[in-house]
């Protein structure tokens, strides 16, 4: 990644090319998909609302990990032993996560109220063991307001999505922060996110997802990291509130839509199929991030009262939502 990536607008890009999008939508589950979701962590159980979370990764081990927002605790959770263990304190509180390839993982905290956005990092030293000190969680990058999806690129690059901001940054490995796109408006005055989850496809391109208008956008890297051509993947109702994203088995994308109590898969052709959805009662209660681990997908319930999940109690809370995807 250059140090000099000019910013690019975004949303001229999205209408120069719209016209070649794939926008495909379904009207119910797609009948060859067959699920099972299930509760695979209940983190609060004697309460519906004691505790907020929203991100969650996973890492080589199988063990998931989550950040309680108010408590600012971060969490690991063994799934098939049921068992919650938290590790530290944060010196803030913080959204999106993911691992990078030597196991140090990072996370997205977007700041607000005259904080700025920062990501945040512990090493894999310091998590091969038990709970440690709060003073092993070091500052990577600064500048990033409204920081929240992360995904890393093939060169170690992070790129972290700005929320309502409408704007993507990129960070080297050493921590240099640009910002690599912006100009992403809201669609719907109601929802003022827009760029949310991130994730790289296996064509290299970036896929982004959009919470406001219910789309997926990906955008192609140039060598010399500039933004390039920007293509609507998918547009469909069935994506608002779309938020956390990951790519599961045969390359589809798995999207978390969490003003619909949903879980929705893309095809590689843009075909938007539900595959499972809910009422306010869970075990899907605004699913906000994913993880997979082989055929099973993993979701964190935030748990926000807004949309199908309005009113959020009775219900299960901060939780992680078990998806056990059947082969065809």
């Amino acid at each position: 990644m250059r140090k000099k990536v000019m910013v690019v607008l975004v949303v001229a890009l999205i209408g120069l090319v719209s016209l070649n999008s794939a926008i495909f939508a379904s009207g119910g589950p797609n009948k060859q998909d067959k699920v099972k979701v299930s509760i695979a962590a209940d983190l609060d159980p004697a309460s519906a609302a004691g505790m907020r979370i929203e991100g969650l990764t996973g890492d080589k081990k199988g063990r998931l990990y989550t950040i309680d927002l108010d408590s600012r605790q971060l969490l690991r959770i063994m799934p098939g032993k049921g068992t919650t263990e938290t590790l530290t304190v944060l010196p803030r509180q913080a959204t999106g996560m993911t691992f990078d390839k030597k196991g140090n993982l990072y996370m997205a905290s977007g700041g607000g109220a005259g904080q700025g956005g920062v990501i945040l990092r512990v090493s894999s030293e310091n998590l091969k063991k038990g709970p440690f000190s709060p003073d092993k969680v070091e500052t990577f990058a600064e500048g990033v307001d409204g920081a929240n999806g992360l995904a890393f690129d093939r060169k170690g690059n992070l790129y972290v999505s700005g929320g309502a901001t409408g704007n993507i940054y990129v960070v080297t490995p050493e921590g240099e922060r640009t910002v690599w796109a912006s100009g992403i408006t809201a669609e719907r005055p109601e929802q003022p996110i827009v760029v949310n989850g991130l994730a790289f496809g296996r064509d290299g391109r970036l896929y982004i997802s959009n919470t406001s208008s219910g789309e997926i956008n990906r955008v192609r890297i140039g060598k010399d990291g500039a933004f390039g051509e920007v293509e609507r993947f998918a547009k469909s109702p069935l994506l608002y509130g779309a938020d956390g994203i990951a790519f599961g088995p045969h390359d589809a994308l798995y999207v978390a839509a969490n003003e619909r109590n949903a879980i929705v898969k893309i095809s590689r052709s843009g075909k938007v199929a539900e595959i499972t959805s809910n009422n306010n009662n869970g075990p899907l209660e605004f699913p906000a991030s994913l993880h997979f681990v082989g055929r099973t997908l993993y979701a964190s319930n935030f748990d926000v009262d807004r949309g199908t999940n309005s009113p959020n109690q009775p219900g299960i809370g901060a939780s992680i939502a078990q998806i056990d995807l059947k082969k065809n």
